[in-house]
């Protein structure tokens, strides 16, 4: 190898590097040692046994003997015996009243719910009147005040809870609706769960619609004539006129009036009148002005077998039967239309007010009545100049309803805060239940069943509460023979 600017003849030796030791270094993994397990399971022993049993031998019988013709002579001896005694037995109401009561219901009494209240209500204002919803999931209240020299002053009040909501709240209704005087009675749609219909002390019908959240104005009203409004009835009254369902009001002035409602309208139309007369009355009731003025009507019930008959009570205690269908003039008008007299017969009066007058659910002619006379009475239509039955109250009566499932079974309220569940056809005389009184008492103003569910009565009194009870089944389930028993009441002759 030769290098420039070094002289030829220098040599210049580079050692070579080829055989150069090199440095090595071991390295190495190691994986994890797998682990290994082994298990057993063993199945379950099982033992078999078996028995045998004898063949048992077939036992010889030797075949009876009976003389067939004595055993017929018998037979025919003893059996008209047995027939009419059987026959007696079956006609026996012996047991009449009696039922088997499961073990658990045994001393089990009413049960009370709630109580509700609405504060936003006069104090001196009564619980005049309540109804269930239809769907039984809402009550309506009505409030106004019993004691009135001339016109009315007060602002009525209508509350009403829906008792099936989350936030229920018994002391907070769910609508409270004020008025412009008291409101005395009130009744819900038979079939629209959220209309509503009530009447107040100044002659004013009032149609409330609750699917309306916003609104606390009636959906539509109506004029009675000045006269307070004392009842509200939905009744279906058929062909009779161009609504299933009218609404009927009765007032202080003997005034019946049939309206029609109109939903997509908001209206309502008088579609016929009646006049209670004086003279309908008989000559203990006939007022001083003249015969032709009306007695003041204080209960009303259509029948729910013939939807042109409905009964009547009235403040002189006078109980009357009366026809839609009548075409009777009376001389006296009421927004442009003639008022009818209605009345083709009366039953037996009542020494005092009437305050419960309505027709039986079971039966056409089963009437029952209660007035402040203290008495409870039953009638049949065949029989008008006598009851059937009474039931003498030692406290006063303030209100009656027939127990929705039990055709013979009411509920009474009294002016010492009692309210009784009473059978009309009980020898004992003694209540199938009483409920409790509150620990405040008052005289009771008004009760009302839930027919959704007949174990549900409320009752408002003087305090303006209302309690809500739950009743025992055995207290509302009818017994076999009950609406056999009323039917055999009913069908009385007159003599």
């Amino acid at each position: 190898m030769f290098s420039k600017g070094v002289p030829k003849d220098s040599t210049i030796f580079i050692d070579s590097t080829w055989k150069t030791s090199q440095s090595l270094t071991s390295g190495g993994t190691q994986a994890d040692e797998v682990k290994c397990e082994d298990s057993e399971c063993q199945v379950i022993e099982q033992t078999e046994a078996s028995t045998q049993t004898e063949e048992e031998e077939a036992k010889a019988h030797a075949e009876p003997q009976y003389d067939e013709a004595s055993l017929l002579a018998f037979l025919q001896s003893v059996a008209p015996k047995v027939i009419r005694e059987l026959e007696r037995q079956n006609r026996s109401q012996a047991f009449t009243g009696y039922a088997l009561r499961a073990e658990e219901e045994e001393g089990v009494g009413a049960r009370l719910l709630y109580t509700l209240r609405c504060k936003q209500t006069d104090p001196e204002l009564v619980v005049t009147g309540l109804d269930w919803s239809t769907t039984g999931a809402v009550i309506g209240v009505a409030y106004g005040s019993n004691q009135h020299e001339n016109w009315c002053d007060h602002t009525g009040t209508l509350a009403v809870w829906n008792v099936n909501r989350s936030d229920f709240d018994a002391n907070q209704p769910e609508r409270v609706i004020e008025a412009s005087s008291c409101v005395l009675c009130l009744a819900f749609h038979p079939t629209n769960p959220a209309v509503f219909a009530a009447g107040t002390f100044n002659g004013e019908v009032l149609v409330y619609d609750l699917s309306r959240t916003e609104e606390v104005t009636p959906m539509a009203t109506g004029d009675c004539g000045g006269g307070a409004v004392t009842t509200v009835t939905w009744a279906e009254l058929g062909d009779y006129l161009s609504s299933s369902f009218s609404l009927v009001a009765t007032t202080t002035t003997g005034y019946v009036l049939v309206w029609t409602l109109s939903v997509a309208k908001q209206q309502l139309t008088l579609k016929a009148g009646y006049l209670l007369r004086g003279e309908d009355g008989g000559r203990a009731m006939r007022t001083p002005v003249s015969d032709s003025a009306g007695l003041g009507i204080t209960a009303a019930s259509f029948n729910s077998e013939d939807q042109l008959l409905f009964v009547l009570g009235s403040e002189g205690g006078g109980v009357f039967i009366c026809n839609s269908a009548s075409q009777t003039p009376t001389g006296i008008e009421l927004s442009g239309m003639e008022l009818r007299s209605c009345v083709s017969s009366s039953l037996a009066p009542h020494a005092g007010k009437v305050v419960a007058a309505e027709f039986s659910s079971y039966h056409r002619n089963a009437v029952l009545t209660a007035g402040s006379d203290d008495h409870i009475r039953l009638y049949t239509l065949l029989q008008a100049n006598k009851p059937v039955t009474t039931l003498h109250s030692q406290d006063g009566v303030t209100c009656a309803r027939w127990c929705p499932s039990r055709p013979v079974v009411l509920a009474a309220g009294q002016v010492t805060g009692q309210v009784a569940l009473l059978d009309l056809i009980s020898k004992s005389g003694q209540p199938v239940l009483t409920i409790p009184v509150a620990e405040r008492p008052a005289p009771i103003t008004t009760l009302e069943f839930n027919r959704k569910n007949v174990q549900v009565l409320s009752v408002g009194d003087q305090l303006g509460r209302i309690q809500v009870w739950q009743l025992p089944i055995s207290a509302v389930s009818p017994l076999p023979n009950e609406a056999a028993i009323l039917c055999s009441l009913m069908n009385v002759q007159t003599e």
